[in-house]
This record gives C-alpha cells, structure tokens and sequence, in this order.
C-alpha cells in the first residue's frame, strides 16, 4: 500500500536540512518529488550500495525521480528557498 510523506522546507540560503532517513538497509525505494516555490535547492539522496543521487531544483519548478535504496533525503538552499519534498513508497 503506497505511503506519501511531504515535508514543506523554509531555508536560508546555504542551509541544508535532512527530512528523510531509512531505519534499516537496503533502504526504501519509491517517487522524490520536490517542488521549488522559491528559490534554487539541491535534492541530494544517499543510497544503499548505489551511488548517491545529486541535482538542482529551480526556482518555480517540479522535480521527480523514481530511486532505490534510499538511505536519506535532504535539500540544500542555494538561495533562500521554500517549497515541499515528497516521498512515495510502500509500505
């Protein structure tokens, strides 16, 4: 059954922030959205016994990945930012 967590962020520019860590290996699998409200970000996932998985949001767009092996999930603020990260996975 598919589980969604969102996380709405507000970060100053320079500010990295962890909203997702897997209590076990080899970790979750399942859609990364991020949508960027305002404000440049770095989506930035490690992974399980996989390389991890960096990019850029833009300012007023949408980012999705379908990934494996999540180990954690974190944006950095490249500027002043605010917008919501979403994980949908399985449970």
């Amino acid at each position: 059954m598919p589980v969604t967590l969102t996380f709405p962020y507000s970060q100053a520019a320079g500010v990295g922030r962890g909203y997702f860590v897997a209590a076990d290996a080899p970790g979750a699998a399942g859609i990364v959205t991020v949508a960027s409200t305002t404000g440049d970000v770095e989506l930035r996932i490690t992974r399980y016994n996989a390389p991890d998985f960096v990019t850029t949001v833009t300012s007023g767009t949408t980012f999705s990945v379908s990934i494996g092996n999540i180990q954690t999930i974190g944006i950095l603020a490249l500027q002043t930012a605010t917008g919501t990260l979403s994980l949908i996975t399985n449970v």
